[in-house]
């Protein structure tokens, strides 16, 4: 633009100038070498002039042809980077179909004038496991971990894929090192919990549940939930590797809130018969039945093998002055005086418990208390009962 001006400037000024030396144009001399020029100022002039024109028409002419050049690549890189995204967007759409061949090819192909590789390298490493190369996938993940080491996608997706392929002690580890530096992530967290529950790793999942409930990973009905398949979890562990005395020395622990919860105290006491221990059993069952009753405790009694069921007995029969229409409590009860032979006792409570609840397993008890009594169709009439309640109704 300045150029310009400046050669309308002297056009201007020649064309003012001119006429005043028209009657005196002066004279001008060039000599180089061997060959001279001779003109007037004014012809100078007027070839500096153009000169000028020539040179500003010549420079203008070479930045188009060079503009044209850098526009030409452009649009090839653009074709190039267009073509990228619709094999990207192609092969992600393979992925969310589960064509893993196809979506592997698409993506991988885009990598090169992709806007986003790393996005095409782990929907590549999801293709990959999909296909069940776990070999190819981890190279994609290394590949895309290499564009960014600390990106946070790539972490998660290699635990994602690392636990749907069941791979769970590497997908731990790879968890543990996020948390270093995501700790309060939810994805993170959530995977975090699903690892733990497959490794049945329950200590570690009951100090990560308040933090899955403070980043709304879980609700509090899942905490509870989640909380109790722990502690029992917990408490079948101990009790293989430490037997009936560290699992007493671990219920002894306890909270007393979760010492009142039937869903723990139901698992401490079957492990405590695994291990042979019904009479300590007995006793953490007996002070529970005292606060709270409850059908799964009660019917837990009856599993006990103790040296004396007196006491038991007495327990159950206390709880009847306050149920007497507890049908658990009769089966119960009369179980406990199937075991000491009482049979006469162990038909009345089976007779009610089966009148308000009939139950297979209650009919296959009273038959065997009746042919103990001798009464041959008294049990061929139960068994007639039961098999009626066994067999699905006709429609």
């Amino acid at each position: 633009m300045i150029k310009l001006l400046l050669l309308v400037a002297a056009l201007i000024a020649g064309v003012v100038v001119g006429p005043m030396l028209a009657g005196n144009q002066g004279y001008v001399l060039i000599s180089a070498a061997n060959q001279t020029i001779e003109m007037s100022v004014t012809t100078l002039i007027l070839c500096v002039v153009v000169l000028l024109g020539v040179l500003f028409l010549l420079e203008n002419i070479l930045k188009r042809i060079f503009s044209l050049s850098s526009s030409t690549r452009g649009w090839f890189a653009g074709r190039k980077t267009r073509k990228a995204r619709a094999l990207t967007a192609n092969g992600l759409m393979k992925v969310i179909e589960g064509d893993w061949k196809q979506a592997e090819k698409l993506v991988v192909k885009a990598v090169k004038y992709s806007d986003t590789p790393m996005l095409n390298y782990l929907a590549a490493a999801e293709a990959a496991q999909g296909q069940g190369d776990t070999e190819q996938r981890d190279d994609y993940l290394r590949l895309a971990s290499d564009l960014d080491s600390q990106n946070l996608a790539v972490a998660l997706t290699r635990a994602k894929l690392q636990l749907r392929q069941k791979e769970y002690e590497q997908a731990l580890a790879t968890l543990c090192d996020i948390k270093q530096n995501h700790g309060r992530n939810p994805i993170m967290l959530g995977l975090l919990k699903e690892c733990y529950i497959q490794l049945e790793d329950w200590k570690p999942l009951l100090a990560l549940l308040p933090q899955l409930e403070k980043q709304h990973v879980i609700t509090a009905e899942e905490t509870v939930i989640l909380a109790q398949k722990a502690e029992c979890g917990l408490m079948v562990h101990i009790a293989q590797h430490s037997g009936s005395d560290g699992l007493m020395g671990h219920w002894n622990g306890l909270s007393r809130k979760d010492k009142q919860r039937p869903e723990l105290v139901a698992c401490f006491v079957r492990q405590m018969i695994t291990k042979k221990a019904d009479s300590e059993a007995y006793t953490v069952l007996r002070d529970s039945l005292k606060k709270q009753s409850n059908d799964t405790l009660i019917g837990l009694v009856a599993e006990l093998n103790l040296p004396d069921n007196h006491p038991a007995i007495v327990r159950l029969q206390d709880l009847l002055r306050y149920d007497s229409n507890n049908p658990v409590t009769h089966s119960a009860l009369a179980q406990l005086f199937m075991r000491d032979e009482k049979w006469e006792e162990a038909k009345g409570h089976f007779e009610q418990a089966i009148a308000l609840r009939p139950d297979v397993t209650d009919y296959a008890h009273l038959v065997k208390v009746l042919e103990k009594l001798n009464d041959e169709q008294g049990a061929a009439s139960v068994s007639r009962q039961a098999l009626t309640l066994a067999l699905p109704a006709k429609i």
